[in-house]
C-alpha cells in the first residue's frame, strides 16, 4: 500500500491530491484493516464450519467460536496495520516485510532464552495474542504470559498504534 508508491514515485501524486499526510495514512490504514478483517472473518468462519463438520464428535475440545473468530479477525487487521506503518517508516518492501516478520516471530522464538522472563517477552508478541484467541494448547501462561486474550490483543493494538504514530513522521520527510 505504501512501499510500492514510494519506489515508483506515485506517492508524490497522492500527496499532491491530499496534502494532509495523516489523512492519507488514516485512509490507507482503515482500508487495510477493513479488508483484512472481513477476509479473515470469512476465512476463519469457513474453516470453523468445515472443521466442525469433518472432525469426530466429542473427540476434540471446542472453545466458544464467536468471540474467538472476531478476535482472530481483529488480530490479523492489527497485524496488517502494523505492516502498513512499518512500510511507511521503512519505505522499502523487503525491509518492511523483514521487520514485520521479525516483530511477529522473534519474541516467541527468543523468549525461552530469557528463563523466567519468557512469559513477558513472548507475551508481547502479536502471535501470543493469536494463540490465546485460538485457544490453542500452546498458549500456556508460562510461555505466552498470563494476560487474557482480549487484553493481550489490546496490548498489541497499542503497540501498533505507537508504530503508526511514529509513521506519521512522514509529515516531516521529503517524498
Amino acid at each position: 500500500m505504501v512501499t510500492g508508491e514510494c519506489s515508483s514515485g506515485t506517492i508524490r501524486t497522492t500527496f499532491a491530491a491530499v496534502p494532509h499526510r495523516g489523512t492519507v495514512f488514516a485512509a490507507k490504514a482503515t482500508l487495510v484493516a477493513a479488508v483484512m478483517y472481513v477476509l479473515t472473518l470469512l476465512s476463519c468462519s469457513t474453516a470453523y464450519v468445515v472443521g466442525d463438520a469433518t472432525l469426530p464428535e466429542g473427540r476434540y475440545a471446542q472453545g466458544d467460536p464467536l468471540p474467538a473468530l472476531f478476535g482472530i479477525a481483529a488480530s490479523f487487521a492489527v497485524a496488517a496495520v502494523l505492516g502498513l506503518a512499518v512500510g511507511t517508516l521503512v519505505r522499502h518492501s523487503a525491509g518492511a516485510v523483514t521487520t514485520v516478520i521479525g516483530l511477529l516471530v522473534l519474541p516467541s522464538l527468543f523468549g525461552p532464552l530469557f528463563g523466567n522472563a519468557e512469559r513477558w517477552i513472548a507475551g508481547l508478541s502479536p502471535t501470543a495474542a493469536l494463540e490465546k484467541l485460538t485457544q490453542t494448547s500452546d498458549a500456556a501462561a508460562d510461555t505466552v504470559g498470563s494476560l487474557g486474550p482480549w487484553p493481550s490483543l489490546l496490548l498489541v493494538a497499542a503497540g501498533t498504534a505507537g508504530v503508526s504514530l511514529a509513521a506519521l513522521l512522514l509529515r516531516r520527510r521529503d517524498v
